[in-house]
């Protein structure tokens, strides 16, 4: 009778004196900063397995909430792209992965768009034809989330 109890006390401080092993973060290379600026639409490309973020500034919100009227000086806009990767805490969904690379839109004192892109990882974008993606960023309707009151659709 007493050998089960010591084998099972025996067994009890092996195995508290294991440490567990835990699971280490992934480090990733680099990391987006949006250093303040907020979120106007994602762009989700399933064949190339990419998530798309569009930042923008305080004027950048301003010309996208007043239906693309007029462009106005120190617009910003960041349309940052990483992989997708599959979220381990949700069966099916992806969350993001990588950074890929950052294009970023400025508008001048005269409302004139410049465009710039920093590769980090993956395939790089040509920027052979800048005032085609400037174009296309300028050009992404914003999404609009419940929780922001002070967004409202009515001024589409």
């Amino acid at each position: 009778m007493r050998f089960p109890i010591i084998l099972f006390i025996a067994t009890m401080l092996t195995g508290s004196c294991m440490q567990q092993q835990k699971e280490k973060p992934a480090i990733r290379p680099y990391v987006f900063n949006d250093s303040g600026l907020k979120v106007i639409t994602t762009i989700i490309n399933e064949k190339a397995g990419t998530v798309s973020m569009l930042y923008g500034n305080k004027a950048a919100m301003d010309y996208q909430i007043n239906g693309f009227k007029a462009h106005q000086p120190n617009e910003m806009f960041q349309l940052v792209t990483f992989r997708e990767q599959d979220n381990k805490f949700w069966f099916g969904s992806y969350i993001n992965g990588e950074l890929l690379h950052v294009e970023t839109v400025k508008t001048q004192a005269a409302g004139q768009p410049t465009y710039n892109v920093q590769h980090y990882n993956g395939p790089t974008i040509s920027a052979a034809d800048p005032a085609r993606r400037t174009d296309f960023i300028l050009s992404l309707p914003p999404a609009f989330y419940p929780c922001e009151p002070h967004l409202s659709t009515d001024k589409l």
